[in-house]
């Protein structure tokens, strides 16, 4: 039989048939990319390049017949293609008047995104309709597939699908399926709508939506979104479902609804709106407690603003019943539910190329109201700081002033205004081998006080500090091979600050700084205006970095330091006197044997006690979805933890993990986590345990729970966030679906 070639010009399908479709079955938004390694491979092959001659089409036929001079008739195996998209049949027929076409008879249609295989199809090029009989589609990147009785092209923007079928299981285990008797995609409006669905689960339905619209694009489009199941023995079994509610293109709500079997129902709402230079949201939660016979709520709202003169605000309004809110209700707002105190603040900064401005009001709710009156932070009603950033002057030197006026308020408490007017003159020299940073700063500081137990009520403060700050650092090749580089880099830190009695003053915001290898390095080893230390010393560290030459990652950075003192230390939060010659050594140790592999360290060995004080070990290993973590933390007379976790893929579908985290100081659980998942080619389970303990409580008080989750891959989720808790939870966690 021979073969005739011809070249006309001819649209196939402008618009992507199944493009709506694909946007409107598949989504789930910000959850790890679908692994598809678990299924078969596909049996077929997508097109794959453009022709030559984009705007033309290309038709390779057996045999060609015109009837007349509007009707071209093409016969054995039949290929048309353009651009990407093509389509084979047995039979095409073709109107040069009308631009229609019809094709019969194995007829496949396919471009770079899916393939459809169809009895027959008609297409009219002229009105952008088109219809499919009886066509079975394949979509690409998401092993995705399905069927429908009939697939129409209603025009440019709008397809209608009869009896839908979809999947992106096997063909032969369609462990799910989504089944709609009519679906209508508008790419316009950038919503589809569809009627009678039904969800199927191993051939058992389970969800059943008489009519629901959902977009098929970026645009917001109201509606439910997956539901979220769970148990704890606080508030027994729960299910919530998310309703979201897109009022406007520059504001919106999400309304979810919550049953708790031990507690009741509760509503929680979040609105988020954007207008011009404002933005923010307002989240509200709602409910009768029948376990605690009260209501129970939490309101928050959070407000952004862009205001002249480059002054930008930010609002923050926070509010909650009770001190258990957020131990009973821990989805409701997850950033609260390790803290004490709830911020409410209102800020206005404005940043400059010199100098930055910021004034301020905060204040606090104590969550529990038992907390004594000096266990409660001031409030700051207000706050001013104006601060410069670093001024070059002449030669090598700089400059730079921070101020601040404070005014601080504490029921029971001193109060009163602090002033406080730091200015600092410093000189930075430095090349690859050595540094040399003398630094002079003066700080002055006014007090105007209330009620203050320790003094007068009038207090000036005014001392400088002399810093010098100088290292070298040496380098040298290393290893068998000198496949490694070396550091050797001593530094030393002098500090001299006089001493100024300032035990008259309040503690309003002050705090000693953390022992760490950075701290011994600071010009004040407070934290806070209210102390300046008063300081004759030295400090002398040592850090050495091994670094692979052929990839430049850095392999071991370890650090040791000590200060050792010319004089006592007089200056202290409880009047208590200093008279240690030398400080604690500490040592910092990050080691890295391969890029899987970090080994971390952080010892604190007293002098006086001769002993370590503090003590912190972690070993952090991940490879390939496993990862194994151990960890123990001790601080004398406050703190002793121990905790392990892990990933541990069983097998390519199987993953189990856990925590252990344990006080052993009190010998109660901090956080026991243990879970499994498990993955299909289209479906995933993921089964969480926990326990938590509170600390407030010295953990004694726990809590017990468990979370679902399940996952339709190229469709949706329901159940609890189960990956934003183990992220958390188990460095080295990563989400395989």
């Amino acid at each position: 039989m021979c073969q005739n070639i011809f070249i006309f010009r001819i649209n196939l399908l402008r618009y992507p048939l199944l493009a709506g479709l694909l946007a409107a079955i598949s989504t789930q938004h910000g959850q790890a990319a679908e692994n598809w390694d678990l299924c078969r491979v596909p049996s077929y092959t997508f097109v794959q390049g453009e022709l030559s001659d984009p705007d033309g089409t290309s038709v390779e036929a057996g045999a060609i017949a015109s009837e007349d001079e509007e009707q071209i008739r093409f016969v054995g195996e039949v290929s048309i293609q353009r651009s990407g998209e093509g389509i084979r049949a047995d039979e095409v027929l073709f109107n040069k008047t009308t631009r229609e076409m019809q094709a019969s008879g194995n007829v496949v249609y396919e471009n770079l995104d899916y393939r459809l295989q169809s009895e027959a199809i008609q297409i009219d090029d002229s009105n952008d309709r088109a219809r499919f009989e009886q066509p079975r589609f394949e979509l690409r990147g998401r092993h995705a597939r399905g069927q429908a009785d009939r697939i129409e092209k209603l025009d440019s923007t709008r397809s209608r699908f009869r009896n839908l079928e979809y999947t992106s299981c096997d063909p032969g285990d369609p462990d799910w399926r989504l089944r709609a008797r009519e679906m209508e995609i508008d790419d316009a409006s950038g919503r589809g709508t569809a009627r009678h669905t039904t969800l199927y689960f191993q051939e058992v339905p389970f969800l059943y939506l008489p009519w629901f619209q959902f977009p098929v694009d970026d645009r917001r489009l109201s509606g439910v979104l997956a539901p979220r199941i769970g148990y704890s023995d606080e508030s027994g079994n729960s299910l919530s479902l998310p309703v979201y509610w897109n009022m406007a293109p520059n504001y919106d709500m999400t309304i979810t609804p919550a049953w708790y079997s031990d507690r009741g129902l509760q509503l929680n709402t979040e609105n988020r709106y954007l207008f011009g230079r404002n933005r923010g949201h307002l989240d509200l939660s709602y409910l009768d407690d029948d376990d605690v016979d009260d209501s129970r709520w939490f309101q928050q709202w959070r407000h952004e603003s862009s205001l002249t003169g480059n002054i930008k605000s930010e609002l923050v309004l926070a509010e909650v019943s009770d001190a258990d809110f957020f131990d009973d209700f821990d989805d409701v707002a997850p950033a609260y539910n390790d803290i004490s105190h709830l911020e409410r603040r209102l800020e206005l900064t404005r940043p400059g190329r010199i100098w930055n401005s910021e004034l301020q009001w905060q204040d606090y709710q104590t969550l529990d109201p038992a907390t004594a009156a000096e266990d409660r932070p001031y409030e700051r009603l207000p706050r001013l700081a104006i601060n410069s950033a670093a001024v070059p002057l002449i030669a090598e030197t700089e400059g730079r002033i921070q101020s601040e006026w404070v005014n601080f308020e504490r029921d029971d408490s001193v109060s009163g205004e602090r002033t406080n007017i730091v200015t600092t003159l410093a000189w930075r020299s430095s090349e690859s081998w050595y540094f040399f940073e003398p630094e002079l700063q003066l700080a002055f500081t006014d007090y105007r006080l209330e009620d203050n137990p320790a003094g007068d009520d009038m207090i000036y403060r005014s001392l400088p500090t002399l810093g010098i700050d100088t290292g070298l650092i040496f380098e040298r090749m290393s290893g068998s091979r000198r496949q490694w580089l070396q550091t050797l880099e001593p530094r030393l830190y002098f500090l001299h600050t006089p001493f100024e009695d300032q035990d008259e003053i309040p503690d309003f915001d002050t705090s000693l700084a953390s022992s760490t290898y950075n701290n011994l390095f600071r010009n004040n080893r407070f934290i806070g205006a209210d102390r300046i230390g008063d300081a004759s010393q030295v400090t002398v560290g040592l850090a050495s970095r091994l670094y692979d030459n052929h990839s430049g990652n850095e392999l071991l950075h370890a650090r040791i330091g000590q200060i050792h003192y010319f004089k006592d230390r007089r200056v202290s939060l409880d009047g208590s006197r200093d008279d240690e010659s030398r400080s604690d050594v500490i040592t910092e140790i990050d080691f890295w044997p391969n890029p899987r592999l970090k080994l971390s360290s952080r010892l604190v060995y007293s002098r006086e006690d001769s002993d370590l004080n503090d003590r912190d070990l972690s070993i952090n290993y991940s490879d390939n979805g496993f990862a194994a973590n151990l960890g123990y933390y001790f601080t004398e007379d406050e703190l002793e933890q121990a905790l392990v976790s892990f990933v541990y893929p069983v097998n390519e579908r199987w993953t189990l993990l856990g925590k252990t985290h344990r006080s052993l100081l009190f010998e109660e659980p901090v956080e026991n986590l243990l879970g499994i998942a498990y993955e299909s080619c289209c479906w995933g389970l993921k089964i969480l345990a926990g326990q938590s303990g509170d600390e407030i409580d010295d953990f004694s008080d726990t809590e017990e729970s468990i979370y679902f989750e399940i996952t339709l891959k190229g469709l949706s989720d329901a159940g609890q966030d189960i990956d934003s808790r183990l992220h958390k939870a188990i460095p080295g966690y990563v989400a395989e679906f």
